[in-house]
């Protein structure tokens, strides 16, 4: 394993050198907090360079600039299409020191186009200057630690004038995103090979996605939230139907109890056989610990669907960590770690149907934990730290707002950090705290998951039954209580609790979490509104400002007669 120097550098000799990588969401965030602690005069403060090889700030969130409308540009590439929604509700990621009634100066929907949370974003996250000594257009090209020293090398290529240089930090915080690389798994791609019509990722579901879908029949593989939202825009846009393959059926997409006009399937089963060019056959599959893999599932009979025009992968991405030297990245796949021995789970309300299952080989990332990143910092070498969401947070945004400020107080040791076997400890404990919840359980066991997706005719498939209710609420508690926890950390100067007991407002913020979820599973396909409604057009009670307790307005129309990526 690769090992840190533990010499702490003296304060008193001066501040320390931190080279901050990314001006997305979360470096905007750090930045923001610490010119914030500047002004408070909050105690030794370090020295921040930060990079961005974009020339502004923003992440993904960016408008496309206008002299790369094609997206050449690597660091254009991954940028949302300029017409996209939120999926998750605004009053989740609202800042307590700049809230939505600041901003709009009104009140608004719940669900927001892209434009104005990049404007809210950028207002909060640059005021009084937070951002003007953003070294823009520059490109991270290299970041190798001295095992001795500790310190760690720097290499950065200015992209307007091509020159390189090679600077020492004490610190090194990467916060260029997780959505870097499009993931297209090889199975999925050795199937299509014979596919006639036309594949894309959903990262090149840009704007010109109008003419893959309208008028014509297209399949998603995939069901996580870039399924649903592509589903939608795909309706949108005029797509005459719109399946979408899923293979476990977890995501977002699945959890949709209904889709404007009836015109989205969901088949459980990745794609298997192509047919006639632009046909496919779906089949479903199950989980193989043995071989560590999917199988083609011959119990169940194949669906096929037929004139597929356009097939996107809606598989995910990967964090872009090219940069990085191997010994300081993070692994976002999960890494290897293993329950602790004689670990049992407790008896729930899954166990009289699958009794005791034991758990795979290999267990996935925890929805609120990497197994090798300890509440943002490498335990292989805490020097080396990490403003990234996890694998499926509360919500991502506020997740990187959290992890932003537990990153400044950790250097401005305001913050402990522990040894290496302490956080080792702490992220095992966490992980196997997350294994006792089946609905947490099944994202990172598959061999759980495969159980209870064997089960027909359960009481699970109904969102309303109050075992399904008690354990989405239980789930929320957890995804608020980590917040919790790492915000009193943080000295965050809003309280949810002391990670193990909410305060009104986590209870609050975790009531909103199961509403996020209500938006979807209470759609009716028989009721008045089903040829337009979607889960942006809902108006639930829990969706309310947990600062100002404003509520949110209607859209000013069905959202999907609505156009524009800003709000009327």
């Amino acid at each position: 394993m690769f090992k840190w120097s533990k010499e702490k550098k003296d304060t008193a000799s001066g501040p320390l050198d931190v080279a901050l990588i990314g001006c997305g969401p979360g470096g905007m965030m750090f930045l923001h907090a610490l010119n914030k602690a500047k002004k408070e005069g909050a105690g030794v403060l370090p020295n921040v360079t930060c990079f961005e090889r974009a020339s502004s700030a923003g992440g993904l969130w960016r408008d496309v600039p206008a002299d790369d409308t094609g997206r050449t540009k690597p660091e254009n590439v991954p940028l949302m299409y300029d017409d996209l929604w939120a999926n998750t509700p605004k009053e989740l990621f609202e800042f307590h020191d700049y809230t939505f009634d600041e901003h709009f100066k009104k009140p608004t929907p719940s669900f927001l186009p892209r434009k104005d949370i990049l404007e809210y974003l950028t207002a909060r996250n640059s005021a009084d200057g937070a951002l003007d000594a953003v070294k823009f257009n520059h490109t991270v090209q290299s970041v190798t630690s001295d095992n001795k020293s500790g310190k760690f090398s720097v290499t950065v290529k200015d992209d307007q004038s091509g020159s390189t240089s090679t600077n020492s930090y004490d610190r090194v915080i990467w916060a260029a995103g997780i959505h870097g690389i499009k993931e297209e798994p090889e199975d999925v791609l050795s199937v299509l090979k014979d596919y006639t019509g036309k594949v894309m990722h959903s990262i090149d579901a840009t704007e010109n996605f109008e003419a893959d879908v309208k008028g014509k029949n297209i399949l998603l593989v995939g069901d996580s939230s870039s399924a649903e939202d592509l589903a939608l825009r795909a309706i949108k846009l005029g797509a005459k139907h719109v399946y979408i393959s899923a293979r476990t059926g977890e995501g977002d997409a699945s959890e949709t109890t209904a889709w404007p006009d009836g015109k989205v399937t969901v088949i459980f089963g990745p794609p298997h056989k192509v047919l006639k060019g632009t046909g496919i056959k779906c089949q479903a599959v199950y989980w193989s610990d043995k071989r560590q893999k999917f199988r083609k599932d011959d119990d169940e009979d194949p669906v096929k669907i037929k004139d597929i025009a356009t097939i996107v992968l809606c598989t995910g991405y990967e964090a872009n960590l090219e940069c990085v030297d191997e010994a300081l990245q993070f692994d976002d796949e999960g890494g290897d770690w293993t329950l602790s021995k004689g670990w049992k789970m407790d008896n729930n309300a899954y166990t009289i149907s699958v009794g005791t299952v034991t758990p795979s080989k290999a267990l996935g990332p925890g929805a609120t934990c990497y197994p090798d990143v300890y509440r943002g910092l490498l335990i292989s070498n805490p020097n080396m730290m990490y403003i990234a969401e996890t694998e499926d947070p509360a919500c991502p945004l506020f997740d990187l707002e959290v992890n932003a400020n537990l990153i400044l107080a950790y250097l401005m040791e305001k913050a402990e950090i522990p040894k290496e076997k302490d956080m080792m400890k702490a992220n095992q404990k966490q992980l196997e705290m997350e294994m006792q919840n089946p609905f947490l359980r099944m994202a990172i066991d598959m061999a759980y998951a495969e159980e209870v997706n064997e089960l027909e005719n359960h009481w699970s498939e109904d969102p309303n039954d109050e075992r399904v209710v008690l354990l989405t609420n239980e789930v929320a508690k957890i995804m608020t209580n980590m917040l919790a926890r790492n915000m009193k950390a943080a000295n965050y100067p809003v309280d949810f609790g002391d990670g193990k007991k909410l305060s009104p407002l986590g209870e609050k913020y975790s009531a909103m979490l199961v509403a996020k979820s209500k938006c979807r599973t209470e759609l009716k396909k028989d009721g008045s509104d089903s040829t337009w409604m979607t889960f942006r057009d809902t108006l639930l009670s829990e969706f309310a400002s947990i600062f100002t307790n404003t509520k949110p307005v209607p859209l000013s129309g069905h959202w999907m007669e609505l156009s524009g990526n800003k709000l009327d």
